[in-house]
């Protein structure tokens, strides 16, 4: 039984069909909402100095991190966060003290907002945009060095809506099955992938990232009971790179 995030950040989730493996085409899967939200969040920023929403809030974010913190000794550590949107949560990686840090989004303002929170306080952080379903954009950013951890929290759970066309409510079942290669692809070969999800369970997602990744830990979030069933609001899973399955 899957979980939808229902905090104050006033996030909107899909609803699961009832076979639990799929879902309706949304506009949160569109690049055009995205675009829109974060131009009204660049001009709150601006005006206020608000960075804008947090993404499953706060509490989940510092789960992350501290995971980060507890699992990533080294401080130099290349880490990527796919999707970044404002960029909250590198900035509170480089307040731990990390000093190799990448955010891309496929929104150009989502990068802009960013880059502009994080000068406003100073941090060195790197911003790109980035297709993260397209293989040369994802070879591109990964380098020759590739990266020691990638970061997800939201972003599988909005290309699990990207519509597969403007003329169908079908989701776009390419993207999906691209996003494991492109995390893969993104990796070194000792790389760890974290991920937190509104729309899968922890088991889900270990199903789902199998093929490509080995699950090595879940963080523990607030439960609840619904039915005899115990869930959670989010779930988030470890995972490291299965060297045999690399593209």
């Amino acid at each position: 039984m899957s979980g939808v995030n229902q905090e104050s950040t006033g996030q909107e989730a899909a609803v699961k069909e009832h076979d639990g493996a799929a879902f309706g085409a949304s506009k949160l899967g569109r690049k055009d909402h995205w675009n829109s939200v974060y131009d009204r969040e660049i001009s709150n920023f601006k005006e206020t100095g608000d960075i804008g929403e947090v993404w499953f809030g706060e509490d989940t974010a510092s789960k992350m991190v501290s995971w980060v913190c507890s699992n990533i000794e080294d401080e130099n550590a290349r880490i990527l966060d796919v999707g970044c949107g404002n960029g909250h949560l590198l900035l509170e990686l480089s307040e731990e003290g990390y000093t190799n840090l990448v955010g891309t989004d496929y929104s150009a303002q989502a990068v802009e907002l960013a880059q502009s929170i994080a000068q406003s306080r100073e941090a060195d952080i790197s911003y790109f945009e980035q297709d993260f379903l397209d293989a040369q954009d994802v070879a591109r950013v990964a380098g020759d060095e590739k990266f020691d951890v990638v970061l997800d929290k939201g972003t599988y759970d909005a290309i699990c809506l990207k519509p597969k066309d403007s003329e169908t409510a079908s989701v776009d079942q390419d993207a999906i099955e691209t996003y494991p290669v492109s995390v893969v692809s993104s990796l070194k070969d000792s790389g760890v992938f974290l991920i937190t999800s509104c729309n899968w369970t922890e088991d889900e997602l270990i199903e789902r990232f199998k093929p490509h990744l080995q699950c090595i830990g879940r963080i523990k979030h607030k439960s609840f009971r619904f039915g005899g069933v115990v869930g959670q609001t989010v779930a988030t899973v470890a995972f490291k790179k299965d060297v045999s399955s690399s593209p």
